[in-house]
């Protein structure tokens, strides 16, 4: 079902209806040898009926919107170094607007196919290769295992540049590594349960705008 933004209610959480229509303001503003695909996003969807995604890291929350409509909503978790990304190796999530730059799954038809033992980010990239970034296995189970799913961000963008930010490989991801059942804290990406992983990447494309707020 779809829900209006002024009715919006979180699952174990609320967020005021002034934050809300804050939000709905916003969005309605306008390795080895190694083969490298293409990344980047070109000719972004916007406008009326593309989705865009909100993600709340306090609340760890990630929403999808269309318009001023919330369509889905689903529990994730963030950077074990906090919020905030700066630098390679800091471990935390930046914060700020992004679009999916590439995306990457075990079973979609949609996207680059990732494959045991083959498949790698690296720079920014999706590589096939025999070997990459030991944090890059993207068919491990800390990527969501058989099930994995990876939605690439194009951190860092021009904006985050020219700050001197650095780093690379900044996913919302599938992971089954869990803890007592609940999602662990990751090395700066945004970790999703698979399943919700596969929901969300059939919702969004190439593109869609990613707001990562505190």
């Amino acid at each position: 079902m779809v829900m209006s933004a002024p009715a919006l209610s979180l699952n174990h959480r609320s967020i005021s209806l002034g934050v809300t229509l804050a939000l709905v303001l916003l969005l309605s503003g306008k390795a080895g040898c190694a083969i490298a695909a293409e990344a980047g996003p070109s000719l972004p969807p916007d406008g009326p009926g593309q989705p865009q995604v909100v993600i709340h890291c306090a609340l760890k929350v990630l929403q999808v919107w269309v318009g001023a409509d919330l369509i889905r909503e689903f529990p994730i978790e963030t950077g074990k170094g906090g919020i905030g990304k700066t630098k390679s190796g800091d471990h935390r999530t930046p914060l700020g607007d992004y679009r999916v730059a590439w995306m990457a799954s075990r079973n979609s038809p949609k996207g680059f196919r990732i494959k045991d033992g083959t498949s790698w980010c690296s720079g920014n990239q999706f590589l096939y290769g025999s070997s990459g970034p030991p944090l890059e296995k993207l068919w491990s189970q800390a990527y969501g295992g058989v099930h994995a799913v990876v939605i690439n961000i194009d951190y860092p963008n021009s904006a985050d540049r020219a700050r001197g930010y650095t780093g690379d490989c900044i996913h919302i991801h599938a992971t089954k590594r869990l803890k007592d059942g609940s999602l662990p804290k990751s090395h700066g990406c945004i970790n999703m349960f698979p399943q919700d992983a596969l929901d969300l990447y059939e919702l969004v494309n190439v593109g869609t705008r990613v707001k990562i707020l505190p």
